[in-house]
């Protein structure tokens, strides 16, 4: 099941975020590989200032993310990169939905924090560090500090993570509790940790065990976001900073938020 899962979520090229009528032009611009993803990373980096291959990289660690989400048996919290990825997601409505039914075969709701409390900081830290030792668990390498090093919300007092809500069974979260009993994602490919395949793969650390920082990845430096000119990509197409959306990510500080897959979060 996760074998299948993951290999869903890294086929999905968001194809469906383009209108029929606009796929030549988004093809013109990006080329004719993986099109679709260039382009929802590019209006990404427009409207954040982030460069292109740093917005990449985001999408590619999203889809590890909602991987997460739907297996584990708690409500995972993002980091601020990812949440802002997963916004510019939602706004698209029916591909989101579409992306839940095809590819998630599951909900997979968005639960932001209503009224900030210290109570609810709480949980949303335990939450997200849980979501990063599921990560290293299920991926064999730790998260990039880059992505995943700034938590989405101001620190509070941090509930222990036994203590944490989790998700309730009688609902489709059930499959959570089903995934959950499988082994980690990574040994579930050729070889498991010493196989050939297995090696080849950058989300699963490349088979070496805990690389320092998350491992490589074809997206360039990930450290670099904050730009003025989003660099165009090899791919034929290239975006300056102006224009597009206009307005950036959240501001210092902020709230949490959780997921919510299966129907209800915190």
């Amino acid at each position: 099941m996760k074998r299948k899962l993951w290999t869903r979520l890294k086929q999905y090229r968001f194809d469906n975020l383009v209108p029929p009528q606009l796929l030549d032009h988004v093809r013109s611009a990006f080329g004719n590989t993986n099109s679709s993803t260039h382009a929802f990373a590019s209006k990404i980096a427009r409207k954040l200032n982030w460069e292109r291959s740093f917005a990449l990289r985001a999408i590619e660690e999203y889809r590890k993310f909602v991987y997460l989400g739907i297996i584990a048996d708690f409500h995972v919290t993002p980091p601020r990169i990812i949440d802002q990825v997963w916004h510019e997601h939602l706004l698209f409505s029916r591909a989101y939905r579409e992306f839940c039914r095809d590819v998630l075969q599951h909900d997979f709701d968005h639960n932001p924090e209503l009224l900030p409390s210290d109570g609810q900081t709480g949980v949303f830290q335990a939450q997200y560090e849980a979501t990063l030792e599921l990560y290293r668990l299920e991926f064999n390498v730790r998260p990039p500090d880059g992505i995943w090093g700034t938590p989405k919300f101001r620190w509070g007092s941090v509930q222990p993570i036994e203590d944490m809500p989790r998700k309730q069974r009688g609902d489709d979260s059930d499959t959570a509790f089903l995934y959950s009993s499988e082994t980690p994602l990574y040994q579930h490919f050729d070889g498991g940790d010493s196989g050939s395949h297995h090696q080849n793969m950058i989300e699963f650390g490349g088979g070496g065990g805990f690389s320092g920082g998350g491992g490589g990845d074809g997206w360039g430096d990930g450290n670099s976001h904050g730009s003025s000119n989003v660099s165009g990509s090899s791919d034929g197409g290239s975006d300056s900073g102006s224009g597009g959306d206009s307005g950036g990510g959240d501001s210092g500080g902020g709230s949490g938020c959780s997921s919510g897959c299966g129907g209800g979060g915190d």
